[in-house]
């Protein structure tokens, strides 16, 4: 193989080493790097569960090393539980449950608000008109059943034990068209599918929260001064009027109500920088995910930190407070990998390097041994033809060195200048050997020496 080619082919193993390592690398990182995330949403239909699929969809596209599994719950008391036993890592919960040491916020997402759905004919115009009605509050531990009960409570409200109804949404609404019950409560995001389609026939409508029938008080002042008294007994809630025709032409005019923030919270030992990460996510697809579902469009930096129940998890507040990590923490591990991937480049041109010069080194040592061999020849020599038969063989031996030193398989090195010493002294030898045979011709003008 000539030397040009020889000089191609030297990098090769730098190369495939560097593959190798890269391929290496990048699957033990992959590998051990991957986050597994069990999302506790809420039921099937619900809105909790859309949002957390749009969520899940976005922050596994911008972050191929976050899995997001959702699985499914009777709703925020639940989630609650799951978060503290460990069994999810990532929750939608109510900012007013109940519980949850473990429990971190990310960040508060939209208002829940409390919907007093009742029959056109019931005539229920405030919370008063609703003694000895039969009244739905909710699934049995639900966040609506707990705003619920709290809030009959603060406005003197006495059901009997017969007159309270328990069950999904769904099934409040088909009892209220059947008659069963007269009213119901539902704790959901504004605009929400199930109050929209309640309201679509004209057999329900939504009752104002408030304590006494007020028809001459602006809805907002209702729903302040109603919440304001409330705040003492259930500090989460907040004031909210439904607006004017937020459901297809219903109602016609503003509701006083109350609401209750949803909150996207985590496990407190979830690692910060990965919360950190989905929640710079959240803000920065905002636009994506509201296009998708209405209810992020409450989603503001300033708003998502303020009142809640459950603290700050610590790679949220970095986020917030834009607490970055510093450069060597943030890139110490690929400063790691590039440092050991210099190491192992390093090593093998180093170790390339020992064997193109032991080659080279191997190749002149054959011209030593072959000159060595004519030296050792020397003092058999009786006759003239085998001398002339030694320079011959020292002359092939000195283009075939001068040919490989042309195609750079030999370097003109202090190897090669040995060489030459040797091959010079070797010259020397023959001429002396010459002028001892005693049938030695004598050297004429045209007859030069051997080589």
């Amino acid at each position: 193989m000539h030397e040009s080619t020889l000089k191609k082919l030297r990098f090769l193993p730098v190369v495939a080493a560097v593959l190798v390592a890269v391929v290496i690398w990048w699957n033990l990182r992959a590998a051990s790097n991957q986050v597994r995330l069990v999302f506790s949403t809420g039921s099937e239909v619900g809105l909790y569960h859309r949002l957390a699929s749009q969520m899940r969809d976005v922050i596994e596209a911008n972050h191929p090393d976050i899995l997001v599994q959702l699985i499914q719950s009777a709703g925020s008391n639940e989630n609650i539980t799951r978060i503290d036993r460990g069994q999810a890592q990532l929750a939608l919960v109510q900012n007013d449950a109940r519980g949850g040491n473990s429990v971190h916020s990310l960040a508060s997402l939209y208002p829940e608000v409390l919907h007093l759905l009742c029959r056109a004919d019931a005539n229920v115009a405030s919370l008063s008109d609703l003694s000895g009605r039969r009244v739905g509050v909710g699934a049995v531990g639900s966040g609506t059943e707990q705003v619920a009960t709290n809030l009959l409570q603060f406005a003197g409200v006495t059901l009997e034990k017969g007159q309270v109804r328990h069950g999904a949404f769904g099934e409040a609404v088909n009892q209220l068209k059947a008659k069963k019950i007269d009213a119901a409560f539902v704790l959901t995001g504004l605009g929400a599918e199930i109050i929209r389609h309640a309201l679509a026939d004209g057999q329900l409508e939504l009752a104002p929260i408030q304590i006494q029938p007020d028809d001459s008080t602006d809805p907002e002042v209702i729903s302040r001064t109603l919440t304001a008294g409330f705040q003492v007994h259930y500090p989460y809630a907040s004031s909210h009027t439904i607006p004017l025709m937020a459901y297809n032409g219903r109602p016609v005019s503003p509701v006083p109500s109350l609401s209750v923030q949803a909150v996207l919270v985590c496990q407190e030992d979830v690692d910060a920088e990965i919360i950190e990460r989905i929640t710079r996510t959240l803000f920065k697809q905002r636009a994506v995910l509201s296009q998708k579902e209405t209810a992020f469009t409450h989603l503001d930096e300033q708003g998502a930190q303020l009142g809640l129940q459950f603290p700050l998890h610590q790679g949220a507040e970095n986020f917030y407070r834009r607490k970055e990590p510093g450069f060597l923490n943030q890139h110490a591990e690929t400063m790691g990998f590039v440092l050991t991937l210099a190491l192992l480049s390093w090593s093998v041109i180093v170790w390339f390097q020992r064997w193109y010069l032991q080659r080279r080194k191997n190749r002149v040592d054959t011209y030593y041994k072959a000159i060595d061999e004519v030296i050792i020849r020397l003092p058999d020599i009786t006759r003239f033809e085998e001398l002339v038969e030694l320079e011959s063989e020292l002359t092939r031996i000195d283009r075939r060195a001068s040919d490989e030193l042309i195609q750079e398989k030999l370097a003109a090195d202090e190897s090669y200048v040995i060489y030459q010493n040797m091959l010079n002294g070797c010259r020397s030898m023959l001429q002396q050997a010459r002028d001892r045979l005693p049938d030695s011709p004598e050297t004429t003008p045209d007859r030069q020496p051997a080589g």
